[in-house]
């Protein structure tokens, strides 16, 4: 039995679902039915009652249940308990981070706090906002700076807004509807569209606003670099969305049309912890700064 069989059953016995809870964990659904079967197999017990829809744990897969959560809360406390004896002067610090941040001060914020702890390594590591979140609550991060997905609330985090980027839309440069100096999303569902791909938070703000407005938007092409996306429109290919920060890393507009939204909707950046009973450490030192930082620069949340 492996640490992370229980891992990925508790995620299904949380989701009731194979495919929510891969795309929870990051792996596949085959890898996670696999663990799961050998994790079955290895006990001579089945666990979950895979014919019912939503699945459902078998009397057994309950008490397991019960005490794999205790298991893995009791680890959890265990590495917690540890976490005090680590040097918080010699320790290294793991921070996650979406591409794309130029409206927030990261070097400055980085440089700021390793002045004032010169002994502390930061290690940055670059993934998606949904892949950061995963990372985090698998504490393969200590902290992660990235867009809140919609389900932030399923993760057991300490969260600090940083800042709130609106969505623009452009256009190809000769396009009927940038002639209006604001853009209404229920006026493109005929047009094609141009998403981040499905792993994008940005994806599911884009797609939720489109529905709202009453249509499921047509695309044509997923493409999760701003640059990327802005050179599609450029071409002719369709329409897009994108956020500030994106059109920031990107000034060169040429071919395009940017227009601002009649109904705004906005992504939030925040950085995130996983919620511990004892902070203690380069993690807590961290968090504290960012904490006093986010209060001596109110304009850092826009």
């Amino acid at each position: 039995m492996l640490f992370k069989q229980l891992q990925y059953f508790m995620s299904v016995a949380e989701c009731r679902h194979f495919t929510k809870a891969s795309e929870r964990l990051f792996v596949s659904q085959s890898a996670l039915s696999q663990q799961i079967t050998k994790l079955e197999n290895d006990l001579g017990i089945t666990l979950i009652n895979r014919d019912s829809h939503p699945i459902e744990l078998t009397p057994a897969g309950r008490v397991f249940a019960k005490q794999a959560s205790i298991i893995l809360a009791d680890l959890k406390t265990l590495e917690e308990q540890m976490e005090q004896w680590r040097d918080t002067d010699s320790s290294s610090l793991r921070i996650g981070i979406i591409a794309g941040l130029s409206n927030l001060p990261l070097t400055e914020i980085l440089s700021d706090f390793n002045t004032h702890h010169r002994s502390v390594k930061l290690s940055l590591v670059n993934h998606l906002s949904k892949k950061l979140c995963y990372l985090l609550d698998e504490e393969l991060l200590d902290v992660a700076i990235f867009a809140m997905p919609a389900n932030i609330q399923s993760y057991d985090f300490d969260v600090i807004p940083l800042q709130k980027e609106p969505f623009f839309a452009i256009f190809p440069e000769k396009h009927p509807l940038a002639k209006n100096e604001l853009f209404d999303i229920a006026s493109a569902k005929n047009e094609n569209f141009i998403f981040p791909s499905p792993e994008n938070v940005s994806h599911d703000s884009i797609l939720s606003d489109c529905k709202k407005h009453g249509f499921q938007p047509k695309i044509i092409s997923y493409c999760n670099r701003p640059r990327h996306r802005i050179n599609l429109v450029q071409a002719g290919f369709g329409i897009s969305l994108i956020s500030a920060s994106g059109l920031m890393n990107h000034p060169t507009k040429e071919g395009i049309i940017v227009r601002p939204l009649t109904e705004p909707f906005h992504k939030t950046i925040v950085i995130a912890r996983k919620k511990i009973r004892h902070a203690h450490g380069t993690v807590q030192a961290f968090w504290q700064y960012i904490e006093t930082y986010a209060k001596k620069k109110p304009n850092l949340i826009i």
